[in-house]
């Protein structure tokens, strides 16, 4: 269960006493962790996912894997040929970060007027960090800079959802003809993955929006069995081949006839989150205006390490009976 913001702050050591007035002063190394939990705890995916940082605005991260079998038939005392050696595969990923910028204005009567009194400029960091974290897992989820769109801070970065449904190398299907059959969805995009890839099953993720996994809990519910009451009241995750289905309020659903969204599967370390390390959080009272201001910059990237390793069903059927 996420905590709640005075949860947080409760067991947080980032105050608004560590930042000063004006100036360019980032977040200290402990600061930077202590915002990105304050950040990321809350929402569903960012903490799912893999996190990587860095000083740098762009970097690398560096991937090995032994696909192939290792192992051959062995002679005492004499050494594989080099035909039968076996080298890793090595790869890597490209986190490449953009800016974001934040500034939340607290006129001085909000902040006298307030029961917490001192205390209400932490509520209020705290607040602001748990919003920041929700903004970038919704950029994350939906950026479309390849295709822009109306929305401009979506345009930032290519998001999961897009490079799942647009790269040559995913598999991206259209479930425009399968209405409500949820299970015939999870089956199809789990069987579209090439099997060196179906290992370490419950670390994978069906990613739905809200409004599917309500939908889907109410089926399995409806058979009238003991478990459809543990479903219904909520007693018992919901999995598809011990494949945990998280529900993300942040996946889009798009209004028609019939409404429609999105099913991502991924390994949930195939979803990369990339921070640059150096984190400005900063308050600025200007006394012309009356008004304190909680100022916010930060540096992300999101990425997907081998989209063959991803299924995206698209145009789903989430309408509600």
């Amino acid at each position: 269960m996420a905590l709640s913001n005075k949860e947080l702050l409760q067991k947080a050591t980032l105050t608004l006493a560590d930042f000063g007035g004006a100036g360019e002063a980032p977040l200290t190394i402990e600061q930077v962790a202590e915002f990105l939990r304050l950040a990321i705890t809350p929402q569903v995916m960012l903490p799912d996912v893999r996190t990587v940082m860095s000083n740098s605005n762009k970097w690398v991260e560096s991937q090995i894997d032994f696909a192939n079998r290792i192992l051959r038939p062995g002679t005492e005392a004499t050494r594989l040929l080099p035909a039968d050696q076996v080298k890793p595969t090595t790869d890597k990923v490209e986190i490449s970060t953009v800016l974001l910028r934040g500034e939340v204005p607290i006129s001085d009567e909000v902040m006298e007027d307030q029961v917490e009194r001192a205390g209400f400029g932490d509520t209020i960091m705290a607040m602001v960090a748990e919003g920041t974290g929700r903004d970038i897992e919704e950029l994350m989820i939906q950026g479309t800079k390849t295709t822009p769109g109306a929305d401009t801070y979506l345009n930032l970065l290519d998001g999961w959802i897009y490079v799942a449904r647009n790269n040559a190398a995913a598999n991206a299907y259209d479930a425009s003809g399968d209405g409500d059959d949820y299970q015939k969805i999870f089956k199809i995009l789990l069987n579209s993955l090439d099997s060196k890839y179906k290992k370490d099953l419950p670390n994978w993720r069906f990613y739905v929006p809200s409004i599917l996994e309500e939908r889907y809990r109410d089926q399995l519910a409806a058979r009238g069995t003991a478990l459809g009451d543990e479903i219904l009241q909520g007693k018992k995750p919901l999995t598809y081949q011990s494949i945990p289905i998280r529900s993300v309020p942040l996946i889009p659903v798009t209004a028609g006839a019939p409404d429609t969204s999105y099913v991502l599967l991924s390994h949930r370390l195939n979803l990369y989150a990339g921070y640059r390390r150096v984190i400005k959080m900063e308050t600025f009272r200007d006394p012309r205006e009356g008004a304190t201001s909680f100022i916010v910059n930060a540096r992300v990237d999101a990425q997907v390490a081998v989209p063959a390793a991803t299924a995206l069903a698209y145009t789903v059927d989430v309408e509600p009976d």
